[in-house]
Parts: C-alpha cells; sequence; structure tokens
C-alpha cells in the first residue's frame, strides 16, 4: 500500500543520513596508526547462527492464519518501525510464558534484501524463538485485507485468533502487555456450557474496591468473544428508552440468544467509550448474521 511504502522509504532515508554523517565524522578524524590497528583486528567470526527468516507471499500467509488446534498469535512488523522495535521485547516474553499452549508467528514487512541480514539479526537481538517470516508480495493492500478489513497497514499490528480461526483481539499499534496476558488466559480458561439451555457459565466477577478503566478497544474485543461465543448483548447505561416487557419480546430474545444489560446511571470512568466500542461491534455482527428487520425488533440500531 503506499502508506506502508512510505513509511518504509522514510525510516530507511532517515537510517541513510546518519549513518552518512557519522561514517564522514569518523572518517575525517582517522589517521594511519588507525587504519593499520583495522588491519591487525582478527576478521570477525562468520559461523554465528542467525534465526532463520523464511518468505512467504499471500498464499502461505492464507496458509498461517488457518486454525491449527491451538490459538494463535501474530504479530507484523518491521525492522525500521521504532513501536515495533520497542515492543517485541513484551511480545518474547509472552511467547515465553505461553510457548507451549499458543503459537506464536511473527511476519516482517522489511525488504527481501533484509531477510539474512537486519531481520534476523533483530530477531538474535532479541531472543526471539518464535518462528519469523517476511511477506514479499506486489500487493501488500491484499495481504493487509486477509489479516483484517479493518486494517490499513500501519505498524505494528498484533492478532490473537482462537483455536477456530476466529479473531479474539487485536491491536494496532503497541501492545500492552497486561492486556495481551489476559486475553490469551481467556481463551485458555474453560467454560462449561449446558447444551440444554446454550448457557455459559463464567466465574463470578471480582469486586474491585476502585472501579478500572476501560476502554472502547477492550469493549470491542469483548464483543468479539461474545461474538464466537453465539453470544449478542446490548449494553445500556443512563436514561434510555426501553422495551415493555412482553411474552413474545422474551421469545425474540432468547431465540437469537440476546441479552440485554442494563448498567443504570452510575458507571466506571471510561464504561460509555467501553459500551460504545461493544455494542457497535455486537450490532454490525446481529445485523449481518439476521438482518435489520430482526436487529430493529430487538433494538440492534444505532
Amino acid at each position: 500500500m503506499a502508506f506502508l511504502t512510505f513509511l518504509k522509504t522514510s525510516a530507511k532515508a532517515v537510517m541513510i543520513i546518519a549513518f552518512a554523517i557519522f561514517f564522514a565524522h569518523s572518517g575525517a578524524a582517522q589517521t594511519s596508526v588507525d587504519v593499520q590497528k583495522e588491519k591487525d583486528k582478527p576478521a570477525p567470526k562468520t559461523n554465528v547462527s542467525l534465526p532463520k527468516v523464511k518468505q512467504i507471499d499471500i498464499v502461505g500467509l492464507r496458509s498461517l492464519l488457518k486454525p491449527h488446534g491451538k490459538p494463535l498469535l501474530i504479530n507484523f512488523w518491521a525492522t525500521w518501525c521504532d513501536p515495533c522495535r520497542e515492543e517485541f521485547p513484551d511480545l518474547v516474553k509472552i511467547s515465553d510464558e505461553f510457548n507451549d499452549k499458543v503459537d506464536f508467528i511473527t511476519v516482517s514487512f522489511d525488504d527481501l534484501a533484509d531477510i539474512n541480514t537486519y531481520v534476523p539479526k533483530f530477531l538474535q537481538e532479541m531472543g526471539s524463538n518464535m518462528p519469523a517470516y517476511l511477506l514479499h508480495t506486489p500487493d501488500e493492500g491484499a495481504a493487509i485485507t486477509i489479516v483484517s478489513k479493518n486494517w490499513a497497514g500501519n505498524l505494528p499490528m498484533t492478532v490473537l485468533f482462537d483455536t477456530g480461526g476466529n479473531i479474539a483481539y487485536s491491536r494496532n499499534g503497541k501492545i500492552r502487555y497486561e492486556a495481551v496476558n489476559a486475553e490469551i488466559n481467556k481463551l485458555l480458561t474453560p467454560t462449561t456450557t449446558l447444551k440444554s439451555e446454550s448457557i455459559v457459565l463464567r466465574e463470578a466477577p471480582i469486586v474491585e474496591l476502585k472501579p478500572s478503566i476501560v476502554t472502547f478497544d477492550e469493549g470491542v474485543a469483548d464483543a468479539k468473544r461474545d461474538i464466537v461465543l453465539g453470544e449478542y448483548k446490548i449494553i445500556r447505561y443512563g436514561m434510555t428508552p426501553g422495551f415493555l416487557p412482553s411474552q413474545k419480546f422474551d421469545q425474540l430474545l432468547k431465540k437469537y440468544s440476546v441479552t440485554i444489560s442494563d448498567r443504570g446511571c452510575i458507571v466506571s470512568q471510561g464504561f460509555p467509550e467501553y459500551a460504545r466500542g461493544y455494542n457497535e461491534t455486537s450490532r454490525v455482527a446481529f445485523q449481518e448474521k439476521f438482518g435489520m428487520g430482526v436487529a430493529s425488533k430487538l433494538g440492534f440500531v444505532e
């Protein structure tokens, strides 16, 4: 994509200018004694084993995204992307903690010329044992769309898939270690389902003395997780119009596995944004699956 190409060009241009200035100054101060010392130095070792980085195209990317029986966390990055480099230690830490329970993959958007140099050298510096790939395709836009229709191609991008290949969590930008750790634990925590009622039993909530601050992105992530489970919820708070209770309305709710959550007028900090993220995600998914007619009857409208 044009945006991604611009980022690559800009980042590498800055690096080239910086190296040029450095070598210009260092060269001016070099003497014949310095040159002789450089010649006398032993040749650098060439047998250092670097991590293997495999080249993939769009077909290879599709294969990586297929369900393989475990949750999958895939991170898209590049050596020229500063936020990517900054978040990498957290990725390595998370992969070390869950390496036997979750599959981890990194996909670089670096130039193909860097597949045996800058990319593996950085991975070695980070101590990364995650399978590493470099995406090389003339149509990066198509590859980006495969991952997520809501991704514009800016880096870094981290996506967590459940065992069925559905997106359980995504983050466009630097990850937060605590947030990703919590999302993985959610996928790994078993739930008990009563098939006769299609009810999912969860652990009782922990009462917090200080209300936590929730965000729009967390609302989106929670809605996606519930949608995967076949649950749809409308979150309401404050002074909102309600539906008169009726047997027909209750039957519709039960038929389409819809619940209405009323939080009243007192909510924690950030909750309106959380509710907006949850409701927008849930509404779009419900309308796509059951149509606008049913969505309007149940309140899944803007």
